[in-house]
Formats: structure tokens, sequence, C-alpha cells
């Protein structure tokens, strides 16, 4: 009986802990619900409907039509591929310049406390200050690095002013800004292996070669794969560099998913046609991530 009467008591009380956290829950899980999940519902149902901001009493229903026409617009499909090669450009530079500076912080000279904190300074500055910045140095007459150029004895550039020049000239502006998310995360990751694994490593007569390929990689592996993910997830949705320094251009240029969503939505007005693409931008995004967490050995839960 006594046994029966603590274990209704013990069940009373877990109850009421569960409806306490519940009711600290729910405001929170209320506001991100009206903040993530309202606005997408929203889009979803604006891609289904051909509307014209100008005229939204004519805004009527399409379904797929908008799917549809995205697939057969050329200008849309040079986009994506456009986007995958920014990416593509953006994440590789991320990671050699990245990783080669923060194997270079973990060394025992005297100056990486220095230059720890210059090579962290890009991610300080705000978005539209480094765009401005950049476009300056761009410059084909005032610009400081057609002067470099030119000391050195090379021909000037036109850089984001050429069709052919302006996409891995903003791809270097978005990699300077992004890398040094990319060496906090290898720094850390590095400072993390255990001093005594690379003395037995040296002991066995491993080079520094050999340490960096068979012990060190190894071991970062799961934090190398992440900040990939993290990095290749952003530079795919990078909006804001690329519309101030090109707008897109010269021509389309530039003009990747997210810029091509924000012409068609907020430049053309075609809002049932731009929250298409920000849908099939979303799903890319999502399928992308999953193949690296999938195919990257890349364990969320650990």
């Amino acid at each position: 009986m006594r046994f029966k009467e603590k274990w209704t008591s013990r069940g009373l009380q877990e109850r009421e802990i569960i409806k306490f956290r519940w009711m600290m829950l729910t405001p929170g899980i209320l506001v991100l619900l009206s903040i993530n999940l309202l606005p997408i519902a929203d889009t979803i149902l604006t891609s289904l409907n051909d509307f014209y901001l100008p005229r939204p009493k004519e805004e009527h229903f399409v379904g797929l039509s908008n799917y549809i026409n995205l697939f057969k617009d050329q200008r849309f499909l040079e986009s994506l591929w456009r986007t995958i090669q920014f990416m593509l450009i953006v994440v590789t530079t991320e990671v050699i310049v990245g990783f080669s500076i923060a194997i270079f912080l973990t060394s025992k000279l005297e100056t990486t406390q220095i230059l720890r904190g210059l090579f962290l300074m890009p991610i300080i500055l705000t978005p539209i200050a480094t765009a401005f910045m950049w476009r300056i140095m761009f410059s084909p007459t005032l610009g400081i690095l057609n002067f470099i150029l030119e000391l050195l004895n090379l021909p000037p550039q036109e850089w984001i002013y050429s069709a052919e020049q302006a996409l891995p000239s903003v791809a270097l502006v978005v990699a300077w800004c992004k890398t040094p998310f990319m060496i906090m995360v290898f720094y850390t990751g590095l400072l993390s292996i255990s001093d005594d694994v690379i003395d037995a490593a040296m002991i066995d007569g491993a080079s520094a070669w050999q340490q960096l390929w068979r012990i060190k990689l190894p071991l970062i592996r799961p934090v190398f794969f992440v900040a990939i993910l993290f990095q290749m997830v952003d530079t795919c949705k990078e909006f804001d560099l690329t519309f101030i320094l090109t707008r897109g251009g010269p021509g389309s240029a530039t003009e990747t998913l997210s810029v091509f969503t924000y012409l068609h939505s907020f430049g053309f007005l075609r809002m049932g046609y731009g929250s298409a693409a920000a849908v099939i931008m979303s799903l890319f995004i999502t399928l992308m991530a999953y193949f690296l967490i999938r195919f990257g050995g890349i364990n969320l839960e650990n």
C-alpha cells in the first residue's frame, strides 16, 4: 500500500514537472512557429499562385505552373549552375586557406599571438562596409589591386566589371569574409588533439607531413565536414555581398539563385514566380546538406 501511494505521488510529481516544462516552452515554441513556419507556409502557397504585386486582386491559383516554367527558364538554370560554381570556388578557397592558417596558428611562433587577431578581422566588418571597400579596391583605374599588378608588371584586370572575372571576384570577397570562421573551427579542432598522440607519433618517427595526413586530419574529420556543411549552406544563401558589389551583373554574370529570387520577387514584382524560385533554392540547399551529412560521415548527435 505504501509502495502504491509512493508510486502515485511520484507520478503526480512527474506530471506536474512535465506540465511546468510545457508551460515554459509554449511561448518560445509559438514565437518560433510564427517566425519560421508561417512565412515558409505562406511562401509555398504563394508559389502555387500567379501573383503580380501591382495587381493583387488578380491573383489566382496555377498549381505547379511556376515550377514548370522555372525549369524551362534558361536564366534560372544558368543561375542554378552559377550557384554551384560559386559555392565550389568559395568553399574550396575557405578550406585550403582556413586550414593552412589554422596549422600556422598552432605553431609555437611568437608572431601567432598577434596574427591571430588580424586573421579574424574580416568577420567583424559589416557586409555593406566590406562590399564598398572591395568595390573601391576593384576599381580598374583607382583600385589598389590594379596598382599592385602594375608594380609587378602585370596587366590590369577588370574584376567585377568583366563578365568573365565577376563571379571569381565576388567569390574572392565572400571567401575573404567567411574564412575566419573556418580558421576558428579548424584551429579549435587542432587544439583538441591530445599532445600525447602527437608525441607518440614523433617517437615512432612520423614526419610533420605524416602527422598531418595520418593523425590530425582523421581526428578532426567530423569537425572538418561540419564546417564545410555550414559554409556550403551559407554560401548558397549568400546575397548581400553579391548584390551590393554587382547587383547580379555585368548582365547576369553573378546572378546566383538568391539574386535571381530577389530580382523576380522585388524587382519584377512577380511574387509567385519568385516564391517558387525560393522554394527550389531551399530544397536544393536541403538536398545538398543531406548528401554531405550522409556521405561525409557527419554524426550530428555526437
